[in-house]
């Protein structure tokens, strides 16, 4: 049986360029959206095109029953992309219980869940992969919220907390760090702002050029690889050089 993948959040910027760029024939993309089957139907037919199968799913990760719905429907999955994300840019001062939870629910729970419930799978079949998708917001505190900045780091947390309890059954738990990419997302939230957030920091970056979903590829192909059994619990910052650990 072929490899299965799970890519949250994946209609559109940062997973659909991780999905496109896993699709390989006898791979099969679960490709996570909500309420936008059409836009992610787009992203499916790339990865057929390269001879993928594909699935579409459904689901709200703020609501952890639908989350565990997601991964009961998921079935047996080899590889895990947590990307999905509830953006939060309000600040401190405005900042209520209702967004920190609600951010949380999306940015960290979810993807608890999805890793507790397919985790033990791999584990009986003694190979997985799981890939949180975090932020160098954790190290720059900003310019997120700190709702969103917080769970970001929680989610690190759990990454190496994953890499801990699963490594022993042959499941590898890394967190990507992408740096500044602008995304469909961002641009919305901001109202076409965001490229005033982020033309400083490109001009820090190592490599001062606008960063691509498309740049993160490479690192996940290794990050989902056999070859990479013996790295695990790691933040893999693929930002041009933003911030260095």
């Amino acid at each position: 049986m072929g490899q299965r993948i799970l890519v949250t959040g994946a209609r559109r910027g940062i997973g659909a360029a991780i999905a496109v760029g896993l699709a390989r024939p006898g791979k099969t993309l679960l490709l996570h959206h909500l309420g936008a089957a059409g836009e992610t139907e787009g992203v499916a037919r790339l990865c057929r095109d390269l001879g993928a199968r594909t699935e579409l799913l459904d689901a709200d990760l703020a609501d952890p029953s639908a989350v565990r719905e997601l991964a009961s429907r998921a079935g047996a999955v080899d590889v895990l992309v947590n990307n999905a994300a509830r953006a939060s840019n309000v600040e401190l001062g405005r900042l209520t219980v209702d967004e920190w939870q609600a951010t949380f629910a999306v940015n960290v729970t979810a993807p608890m869940l999805l890793s507790q419930a397919l985790g033990a799978g791999m584990v009986e079949r003694g190979w997985g992969r799981i890939v949180n998708v975090v932020s160098p917001t954790v190290v720059l505190g900003g310019p997120s919220g700190p709702a969103y900045v917080s769970s970001k780091s929680a989610l690190i947390g759990l990454t190496r907390s994953l890499a801990r309890a699963l490594g022993p059954g042959g499941v590898t738990v890394n967190a990507l760090s992408p740096g500044a990419i602008r995304t469909e997302g961002e641009a919305e939230l901001a109202a076409g702002r965001d490229a005033e957030a982020h033309a400083p920091l490109v001009a820090t970056q190592a490599i001062p050029r606008p960063l691509l979903p498309e740049d993160l590829v490479a690192t996940v192909r290794l990050l989902a690889s056999d070859g990479s059994g013996a790295l695990t619990g790691q933040v893999i910052e693929v930002g041009g050089g933003l911030v260095f650990r």
